[in-house]
């Protein structure tokens, strides 16, 4: 399975989000091998790293941010990935225009607002709702669970 975390310039919430969605799927052992999780964002210029109050922020729960490298989601084929996570409805919209069937799409949670910008504080809260939407997220692809159609 191939996700795809999707935010506007893939250098706080969307790498967040797979960085957590990868640190709970190797730690529960969930089908790592063939559970794939990357970012990309709608607006990205594919130089740009994570922003250092996210890296601060995940590495407070042993997420590794430094190597990111922002990458724009018309650098990805649609067709290779199974699942698109947004963060908002209007990025899901979006990817509705792109082409991309409408069932494959996800909103993360309640819509994860952009802490870019903001203090440690604001990416620190930012953190702590993705991971709870990602936790979320796993239980409701059953992603735990033997008879989970991958």
């Amino acid at each position: 399975m191939n996700i795809l975390f999707v935010c506007t310039g893939n250098t706080c919430r969307s790498p967040m989000a797979a960085g957590i969605f990868n640190k709970i799927i190797a730690e529960k052992k969930l089908r790592l091998s063939k559970i794939n999780a990357q970012s990309a964002g709608i607006a990205a210029d594919n130089v740009s790293g994570a922003t250092k109050n996210a890296i601060i922020a995940c590495e407070k729960i042993n997420v590794d941010l430094k190597s990111h490298v922002s990458r724009s989601i018309f650098d990805v084929n649609p067709n290779d990935i199974d699942k698109f996570v947004v963060m908002t409805r209007i990025q899901r919209e979006f990817l509705v225009s792109l082409g991309i069937n409408s069932d494959k799409i996800y909103i993360l949670g309640d819509e994860i607002p952009d802490p870019f910008g903001g203090d440690l504080k604001a990416y620190e809260d930012c953190r702590d709702r993705i991971e709870e939407a990602v936790k979320s997220l796993i239980k409701t692809w059953r992603l735990g669970e033997k008879d989970a159609k991958l």
